[in-house]
C-alpha cells in the first residue's frame, strides 16, 4: 500500500506552513513496516502500523534512530490516488481527529506525493 519513495509536496509544523524550498530536500521510504525520513543532515528509522479500519485511519510510529527514538508517535493517515497524508500529535500527546496543525490538534502534516519507480 505504502511501499516506496516519497517526496514532499506540503506540509505545516506547529501551525506553520513548511517553506516551498525546504520541501523538496524531503524524502520517505518505506518497505514493508520500515520507514526512512530523510532531509539534509537528519535521517528518522523506525517502524509504523497502520489500522484502517478506524476513521480517520490511523497510524502509530515507533523511531528506532533520529530525534524520536523511543518516543511513539500517534497519527492519523489518508491514501489518494498517489498522495500519502500523515498528520502526528508531539510525542505524548493525543493523536489528532483532523488534518491540520492548527491550533495545537497536531504537530506534523506532511503530504507526500509517490515518485514514480
Amino acid at each position: 500500500m505504502l511501499e516506496g519513495t516519497w517526496e514532499l509536496v506540503s506540509g505545516e509544523q506547529d501551525g506553520q506552513p513548511i517553506s516551498a524550498d525546504v520541501l523538496p530536500k524531503y524524502q520517505l521510504e518505506i518497505v514493508g513496516d520500515q520507514h526512512t525520513v530523510r532531509w539534509e543532515d537528519e535521517v528518522l528509522k523506525g517502524k509504523h502500523e497502520l489500522d484502517a479500519k478506524q476513521s480517520p485511519m490511523q497510524i502509530d510510529s515507533s523511531d528506532t534512530f533520529g530525534r524520536f527514538e523511543g518516543e511513539p508517535l500517534e497519527g492519523i493517515f489518508k491514501l489518494e490516488d498517489d498522495l500519502f497524508t500523515v498528520c502526528f500529535a508531539s510525542p505524548g500527546q493525543d493523536r489528532p481527529t483532523d488534518f491540520t496543525t492548527q491550533g495545537g490538534k497536531a504537530a506534523i502534516l506532511h503530504v507526500w506525493k509517490k515518485q514514480e519507480e
